[in-house]
């Protein structure tokens, strides 16, 4: 895979062969100046296009990692860093990018695979010679990388230390003895780590895809002859594939191209130092919308993206809004211009996705055979033509298009399909089938930036449609009850051949009994809440662990204390959205999603109160993401207060929402993402005792055959 980068301004044109350094510092630009240009200087950043993007004041020009740190690290671990490393760390390893996700390791963390590991084994009383014997059977690497949750670790061989730029290996197998090299030198190996970590940064970016590269060339006037002609090669540098620079000055953008087999494989569109204007919020909310309408087209959710990311220059070439764009301009009051915004890019997903078949853009005067276009549109996301067909309904020409629907509604509700409408207060209709789950989501999405999105004329399906999902419950709860003695974690010492140990996080207050678990850091805001209900009060939150230096420390179950009572049966959380119960096996089960490693359990007050919170901090402060902004800090401080069972940046923390007595207890899920089921425990008298989540079976996952 070859990368290509390129930088331009005005009609002046350069190419560079970019290192990892290099990258970095255009990425923060605005904030740092680490950046020496003088006469005589070879340095890559002194040409006249780096010396007007730069400047070269100092106000910004502090070294947080100074070469007297790195050179103790280096005396500490008798060593000499490799000089790409070493120039690395002092000029860009304290910056965020290095640790959105994987993360470059501190000075005072880095180290040799061999002492860690010998560390490890004198630590379960392993004899020296049979230490000395296993460090045989593997490279000593010294270790500077590593991902999140410490699922590999990425480091160099000690015999190639003395190399400029050498290459770089990474574990393969959860522990320090299996390892593959993954790029030739340390530079190509940050670079694909700081594009990879550009998913959890701040950074505002773009991706295009193969079929969309040749057109942004056409339309950035970008000679694709002239972009691979030979790379100019930094000096001391030979880096495995070629990188050219195309800098936008004027738009502050970065293109980052990416190329496989000779094709362009896709391009990433990045601005340093981001800026968001008053809408970004909006706009994250409007591409999720417009992924569930569009059944997650990407080339859809790619168009909306490029269209709100320069939506002023959408409306002057936009004929259909053309005179809309006139009115702003009329507008004095900023909080008027930012409504009309809003409305706008609202009217712009709707022709965009209109455009492409996923909405029916309708007039209130339509004709029937106007109306019955739907039927592409549900072809077009996948619902079955022959199970939902609208020429089985008994529909009159005469009638309007809100009678049409409140018959598709009435015929096809028993199917799950509606048909719903995105109010644009006029006299239009934008209305496309959709199924219970994903109208809700659409609706509570609308609600955070004042668009009304509502079924036409839905009413009395609703209860008709839970009846039929409660009757289907009942017929299959008893095989999803839990075969696990979830109350044994919490009374027993050890669980199989493990010890289990229990720690106490505080309580949670749960107001209205309506309770929730979920990822905090996807879905908290709209994550459904149980349909079994809990006692209003103050209940005591603990939590399961497996304490094991092979494994390490891992979280087995949560539980939230009702009484003291011995549960005989775990009944399955469910929400009422579970689908075909009918077909899943007795082993199986329904669960909430983790995608970032940590789980939570909240009231439904909770969650109401933590999205009105999160709304303020993304209106008001900027916020990017509830990791960034709320909970990395949060964990890292508990860590240091509660060390027990807890990694430095922290496994668990009781989050207290602002302003408010509602709380959200967080903590670590287990193995990380996946899948996991919640169950409620009741006693022999029917009484709940207690809310679970069953993160291991740990009597089977840490068995020895499940280890073979």
């Amino acid at each position: 895979m070859s990368i290509f980068l390129y930088f331009t301004k005005g009609g002046y044109m350069e190419r560079y062969n970019l290192s990892a350094e290099h990258i970095v510092k255009l990425l923060y630009r605005k904030k740092i100046n680490r950046v020496t240009t003088t006469p005589n200087s070879e340095n890559f950043f002194n040409s006249p296009v780096f010396e007007k993007v730069f400047g070269n004041n100092s106000v910004n020009n502090n070294y947080k990692i100074s070469w007297e740190e790195i050179n103790k690290t280096e005396i500490r671990l008798k060593t000499n860093f490799p000089k790409v490393l070493r120039r690395y760390y002092h000029e860009c390893g304290d910056l965020e990018i290095n640790s959105c996700f994987s993360s470059i390791l501190n000075l005072d963390e880095i180290g040799f695979s061999h002492t860690w590991e010998r560390e490890a084994l004198k630590d379960d009383g392993v004899s020296n010679d049979e230490i000395e014997k296993a460090l045989e059977k593997t490279d000593n690497f010294l270790i500077f990388w590593t991902e999140n949750q410490g699922v590999w670790n990425a480091g160099i061989k000690k015999d190639d230390l003395s190399l400029e730029n050498p290459p770089v290996y990474m574990t393969t197998n959860d522990d320090l003895y299996s390892w593959e090299k993954v790029t030739d030198d340390i530079d190509t190996f940050i670079i694909l780590q700081v594009l990879d970590n550009l998913q959890s940064s701040g950074f505002y970016f773009l991706t295009f895809d193969s079929e969309e590269i040749d057109s942004l060339l056409l339309d950035k006037k970008i000679s694709k002859d002239e972009l691979l002609k030979n790379p100019l090669k930094i000096k001391d540098r030979n880096l495995k594939f070629p990188t050219y620079s195309y800098y936008d000055y004027e738009g502050d953008k970065i293109y980052i191209f990416q190329m496989k087999d000779d094709k362009f494989e896709k391009c990433l569109l990045i601005k340093p130092s981001v800026k968001k204007d008053e809408t970004s919020y909006v706009d994250k909310i409007l591409l999720k919308i417009a992924g569930i309408l569009s059944a997650n087209d990407r080339k859809i959710i790619k168009k909306l993206e490029i269209i709100l990311e320069d939506f002023r220059n959408y409306l002057k070439n936009n004929i259909n809004l053309r005179y809309i764009d006139d009115e702003i301009n009329n507008l004095s009051d900023k909080e008027k211009i930012k409504l009309k915004k809003i409305e706008l890019k609202i009217v712009a997903m709707i022709l965009l996705l209109s455009e492409n078949g996923y909405i029916c853009y309708l007039d209130w005067k339509c004709e029937l055979e106007d109306f019955q276009m739907i039927s592409e549109v549900m072809k077009k996301v996948g619902i079955d033509e022959n199970s939902c067909n609208i020429e089985d309904l008994n529909l009159d020409e005469d009638d309007d298009i809100e009678v049409w629907s409140e018959e598709f509604n009435k015929v096809f509700s028993k199917k799950d399909i509606f048909i719903g409408n995105i109010d644009t207060s006029s006299d239009s209709y934008s209305i496309f089938p959709i199924n219970k789950e994903n109208f809700k989501k659409l609706k509570e999405l609308g609600n955070r930036i004042g668009m009304k999105i509502d079924f036409l004329n839905y009413s009395k399906e609703e209860k008709h449609m839970d009846k039929n999902w409660q009757e289907t419950y009942k017929r299959n709860k008893n095989k999803f009850r839990c075969k696990v003695d979830l109350e044994s974690y919490f009374t027993e010492k050890k669980i199989g051949e493990m010890e289990v140990d229990i720690l106490d996080i505080g309580k949670i207050n749960l107001p209205t009994g309506e309770i929730l678990a979920c990822d905090p850091l996807v879905e908290l805001g709209e994550a459904r809440t149980y349909i079994q209900k809990t006692p209003i009060g103050k209940f005591p939150v603990k939590i399961c662990v497996v304490p094991s230096r092979e494994y390490g420390d891992r979280y087995a179950c949560v539980k939230v204390e009702f009484n003291k009572n011995k549960p005989v049966v775990y009944e399955l959380a469910v929400t009422g959205n579970e689908k075909e119960m009918d077909k899943a096996g007795e082993d199986e089960f329904y669960g909430f999603g983790v995608d970032a490693g940590m789980g939570c359990v909240a009231d439904k007050k909770s969650q109401d109160e933590y999205s009105k919170y999160w709304k303020k901090l993304e209106e008001e402060e900027e916020a990017d993401n509830p990791f960034d902004d709320i909970f990395d800090d949060l964990l890292i401080e508990n860590a240091k207060k509660y060390p027990k069972y807890q990694r430095d940046y922290g496994d668990w923390a009781n989050f207290i929402i602002p302003d408010t007595d509602l709380n959200i207890p967080i903590f670590a899920s287990g193995w990380g993402d996946g899948d996991y089921p919640c169950y409620f425990g009741y006693d022999e008298k029917g009484e709940l005792c207690g809310f679970y989540i069953h993160f291991i079976d740990i009597e089977r996952e840490y068995s020895d055959e499940e280890e073979e």
